[in-house]
């Protein structure tokens, strides 16, 4: 890598940084007291009688207030309405009749009636219990605004059949007035009165598909194949649709035309058929899980709304303070589609959820991303001179680079600022976790969270670590030919892989340089996946074996469905310590396996000209993250020992009668943890080297011995020149 970096260093010139939109301010300090025009964000509080979830679970608009059918604290079905001209809350109680735990999928307003779409649930008592009802139905409810009477009725129309049973599946509800709603399945449509009864049937093929709407004023706009189109509610015909194509439309009652893209509010022009960004969600929100899009209205005053757990977040025209600009950068594939088409940059939910903290709280500094687009491996490596010789860069996102990516020098070392910060301390960290960070003795990429590779198998068939050898796999496949030896999807190509990060960890000492490949253990491991079955068909008993590369997510329950019992962790064979292996999150040992956690890795580049704000964010980022254990191991010892408590349950799923995750997973988990020291290093070149020659073993063109032999020849090579 530090080769092909001097080879490219004359290019870097050439090679424009892609930005998605320009720095506010320069680097420069702003004077004290001074603004600009920006958006001011305000919380709403709900009232105390509101649900506490803040999943609210359906909405509608109209005029300036805002309708939302949800639970109140009692759990009782109710409309809340927000006047946000008036800044004031109302109560509507409904009646339920004798519907099953109901709940609002859809709700629609039509001058003073409110119409919603129920549907039957299940109680957490009838979950735990594994006595779920057989069908669950629908149920339409009707409220008078005005007298706050309201009504609710059984739907007992066939309706659409859906694709996962034969129960009928209805998909919106929209209501026409105050006698009349109009109500949609897959393929057809219903006008129904208040009493469920079918008034007709309009042919209106293009609006069943959920009838996607929003309002601009009094006019009702329906998503159709053409884009969105007004909407008659008297003749149920449709206008001439505008052009505007999108599944994140907003309501206005300022006139505007308003859609959520790019992660960004924007203002359509149907005249001129464009887009005009007004702000980036992630500058007005308060927090990642809780940023603007579906659910958002913008009142006549110009103010927009959003949900979120507390009640809404207002944000309105203002001024803000002038700060001086961090520069984040942010890789993303400019040949492949982000979701919402975007084809954008990638940025875990944890670095955008501290952003917006950062954001919110710092009074001297603001992060502002720029995307740095590549296409392919070259194309990324010339990125990567750019960055490291430039000087208008702060921070690196780094967690969908490969290993080694960058030289040293390129990002500052961390460790000095984490020693002379009153806050943080190294004892703060998991040890073994911050070892397994160090790079040449310094702390160079900030990583959040990480999972772990390793094997279980029965507990009465564990011999202990000093007799876990290959031998004794071996001899257990042998004695248990009722049992499949591992999941069945575990083909050699996966196993290969699994192993090959593992030996990475257990075979290399990257602090000195040395390879140990051709020792026997490693030669044991290439023999036992020459032995262990190449895949195998379905089946739901239980396995003898499980090779876990997502350990902090399957801990408990996950582990256990593996092996249909309870488990032990035996680690990798013939190995030093807990034969297990942290791992970063978010690898990939094949297109269609993947860790359920994303990793999050940032480094402040050396070059940057504001290393203390820069450093202030980093800080950030380490503090009050939002996580559970399943998402990964964090790194600091406390949040670590928090998610851990907090998963611990007594419950058990009855679907399976396994438990999810009791303090014996807990202690299971925890020694891993605290045990564990050795870190995969999934470099693609190195990989490929175990490759190759482990598949000329397996094609018998070498012996085990001699394919070792050219592993390590080769990686003695590479790791030193790594160094």
């Amino acid at each position: 890598m530090r080769r092909l970096l001097c080879m490219l260093l004359a290019l870097f010139l050439l090679l424009p940084l892609c930005a998605c939109a320009k720095a506010e301010t320069g680097s420069e300090a702003a004077p004290a007291g001074e603004t600009v025009p920006g958006y001011v964000t305000e919380e709403i509080q709900k009232p105390e009688w509101l649900s506490d979830t803040g999943n609210y679970q359906a909405m509608d608009t109209v005029g300036d207030r805002i309708y939302v059918a949800d639970h109140d604290a009692e759990g009782r079905l109710i409309i809340a309405c927000y006047d946000t001209a008036a800044d004031s809350w109302q109560r509507y109680d409904l009646e339920s009749a004798d519907a099953r735990h109901p709940n609002a999928e859809v709700l629609s307003i039509a001058g003073h009636s409110a119409w919603a779409l129920l549907r039957e649930g299940v109680s957490w008592e009838e979950y735990q219990s594994g006595k779920l009802p057989e069908k669950l139905g629908y149920y339409l409810l009707t409220l008078d605004l005005e007298s706050g009477e309201s009504r609710c009725v059984p739907i007992r129309i066939e309706g659409d059949v859906g694709s996962e049973g034969s129960d009928p599946v209805f998909q919106s509800l929209l209501a026409l007035d105050a006698g009349r709603a109009l109500l949609t399945g897959f393929e057809h449509c219903y006008v129904v009165d208040r009493d469920a009864n079918i008034l007709s049937r309009p042919e209106l093929p293009e609006l069943a598909t959920g009838l996607l709407r929003f309002r601009v004023n009094e006019t009702l706009y329906l998503w159709t194949q053409n884009g969105y189109a007004p909407f008659d509610a008297s003749s149920l015909t449709l206008g001439a649709p505008i052009s505007l194509r999108t599944d994140s439309p907003i309501s206005s009652n300022a006139g505007h035309f308003l859609c959520s893209e790019n992660r960004a509010l924007c203002e359509y022009d149907p005249a001129a058929q464009q887009l005009t960004e007004r702000f980036a969600w992630m500058d007005v929100a308060l927090s990642v899980w809780e940023m603007g899009g579906r659910g958002s209205f913008e009142n006549a005053a110009g103010d927009l709304y959003y949900p979120c757990r507390s009640g809404f977040v207002k944000v309105s025209p203002g001024r803000v303070p002038l700060r001086k600009t961090l520069t984040l950068a942010c890789f993303g594939d400019s040949g492949a589609d982000a979701f919402g088409g975007d084809p954008t940059y990638s940025c875990t939910m944890e670095l955008m959820d501290a952003i917006i903290r950062f954001n919110h709280t710092d009074p001297e500094y603001r992060v502002e991303i720029r995307p740095v687009l590549y296409a392919g491996e070259q194309e990324r490596e010339r990125m990567l001179i750019r960055l490291a010789t430039g000087s208008d860069l702060d921070l690196l996102d780094t967690s969908f680079l490969p290993d080694n990516a960058l030289d040293g020098g390129v990002l500052t070392d961390l460790l000095p600022l984490i020693d002379a910060d009153p806050e943080l301390s190294r004892e703060d960290f998991i040890q073994p976790l911050l070892a397994a960070m160090l790079r040449n003795g310094g702390l160079y990429e900030y990583t959040s969270r990480f999972t772990l590779l390793t094997m279980s198998t029965h507990p009465a068939l564990f011999p202990g670590r000093e007799s876990w050898t290959v031998e004794t796999i071996e001899n257990l496949i042998s004695a248990h030919p009722e049992m499949d030896p591992l999941w069945h999807s575990y083909d050699r190509e996966l196993l290969l892989t699994l192993f090959a990060w593992a030996a990475t960890a257990e075979f290399i000492d990257w602090e000195s340089g040395n390879c140990r490949f051709d020792s026997p253990a490693f030669v044991h491991w290439l023999e036992l996946i020459k032995a262990l079955p190449d895949g195998g068909q379905y089946s739901e008993e239980a396995k003898l074996l499980n090779v876990d590369y997502d350990y902090a997510f399957n801990a408990g329950f996950g582990a256990r469905y593996e092996l249909k019992d309870d488990y032990v962790i035996t680690g990798f064979p013939e190995t030093e310590e807990t034969g297990s292996y942290f791992l970063k999150l978010g690898l990939s040992p094949s297109a269609m396996r993947r860790t359920m956690g994303s990793n999050t890795r940032v480094g402040i580049l050396a070059s940057g000209q504001n290393q203390d704000g820069a450093w202030r964010f980093v800080k950030t980022l380490m503090q009050n993250p939002q996580g559970s254990i399943s998402d990964g191991v964090s790194v600091f010892r406390d949040e670590f020992e928090r998610e851990v408590d907090a998963a611990i349950t007594n419950t058990r799923d009855a679907r399976f009668a396994i438990d999810n995750f009791n303090a014996d997973d807990a202690a299971r988990l925890r020694e891993q943890v605290y045990g564990t020291t050795k870190l995969v290093h999934a470099d693609d070149a190195l990989l490929q080297v175990i490759r190759s020659e482990a598949n000329a073993f397996f094609a018998g063109q070498k012996s085990a011995e001699e394919a070792a032999r050219q592993i390590q020849s080769r990686l003695s090579i590479y790791v030193a020149e790594q160094g």
